[in-house]
């Protein structure tokens, strides 16, 4: 009895353009993908600008860089029927999906790490109705936004996928600062540093927040509290890792907010009190790897950090599950399997 064939894929080189990608040997979760049939190939294009995630808004320097980049590529690659495209964050997903568009392209493209910062209407939402309507598959990072994006788009269901967020696997290098223990929070897309300094006003803890000018912009600093902007990721890194406990306290109930600076906390095993929303629940469970607060709920917040202030135990327990499942779950290696999956499923796409 002979066994049945085995399903195989066509080769496809996939050309992946971040905004975050500017040396043609990065491939980067492209070097993460089982690729043992040789199926999947990858190639970079590099991005000939820098990329600012603390701005505010997208302005049109910015956007100017983001047309000319998948230009380039376009004039490049755009004519090969055994390519595909592979981009990360929004708006290269709209300046591509506008050329292949415009060129009547059947070339498959994947939208990655889409994210946005709200729902928009009017023009902004008819153009990107029209760009994005070419893409085969968004990549999300919550359940919900694969729900509201088709909704607000008007594309299938089918073409949103949520996986989860990756985080590169770290070592931890520094130990909890003791002598004089703190509270990190930081990030600066649609904080709730509003109500995290309340809490910090009455409890009095000593914390450091990191974040852009504008995230804090108008806000009252308590005294405990100290605003550092401009790190680089390695203090960053450093800071989280020296933190007795990390917050992150998010206003934003539309649309993902917070989740890099949660993933990392995760992977450097620290304790964590994150805002119950879009951008957390699908990555910790309460009291199992993070301690989860009702958004706005000022009393709620307060108590999360009281306990988690005071009791060495549940710290440890915390950390200790957040990092367990941030290698398990959320690593480069993790998340490299299901890249495998989702374009090896449009491999034969011609």
């Amino acid at each position: 009895m002979t066994s049945a064939p085995r399903a195989s894929h066509s080769s496809r080189e996939w050309l992946i353009a971040a905004p975050f990608l500017h040396d043609p040997a990065d491939v980067w979760l492209g070097a993460f993908v089982p690729n043992a049939d040789g199926a999947l190939r990858f190639r970079t294009i590099p991005a000939p600008y820098g990329h600012d995630g603390s701005r505010a808004l997208t302005g049109w320097r910015a956007w100017r860089d983001y047309f000319g980049h998948a230009r380039d590529a376009w004039h490049q690659f755009g004519n090969q029927a055994t390519t595909g495209l592979l981009t990360s964050f929004p708006h290269l997903a709209i300046t591509f999906g506008l050329r292949k568009l415009l060129s009547r392209s059947r070339m498959p493209l994947v939208a990655w790490t889409f994210n946005l910062g709200g729902l928009h209407s009017g023009f902004k939402r008819l153009v990107a109705r029209a760009a994005l309507g070419t893409v085969d598959r968004f990549i999300v990072h919550s359940r919900a936004e694969a729900i509201s994006y088709s909704r607000w788009l008007g594309l299938p269901a089918e073409r949103f996928l949520f996986v989860p967020l990756q985080c590169p696997t770290r070592l931890v290098e520094f130990e909890e600062e003791e002598a004089d223990p703190f509270i990190l929070s930081m990030g600066s897309a649609k904080r709730d540093y509003r109500l995290l300094f309340q809490a910090l006003a009455k409890l009095g803890h000593r914390a450091v927040i990191v974040a852009a000018p504008h995230a804090v912009a108008g806000l009252p600093v308590p005294p405990c509290v100290e605003i550092r902007s401009g790190l680089s990721e390695a203090q960053c890194f450093e800071l989280i890792q020296r933190a007795r406990l990390c917050v992150v306290p998010v206003a934003n109930r539309e649309t993902a907010s917070g989740q890099v600076t949660l993933l990392n906390a995760m992977m450097y095993g620290r304790p964590v009190v994150v805002t119950q929303c879009v951008g957390s629940v699908d990555y910790v469970i309460d009291g199992v790897d993070a301690l989860l607060v009702r958004p706005g709920d000022l009393q709620h917040l307060e108590q999360a950090i009281e306990m988690c202030w005071h009791d060495e135990p549940l710290r440890l327990r915390l950390g200790a599950a957040a990092r367990v499942s941030a290698i398990s779950n959320f690593s480069d290696e993790a998340v490299g399997q299901i890249m495998g999956r989702v374009l090896r499923e449009l491999n034969d796409v011609r």
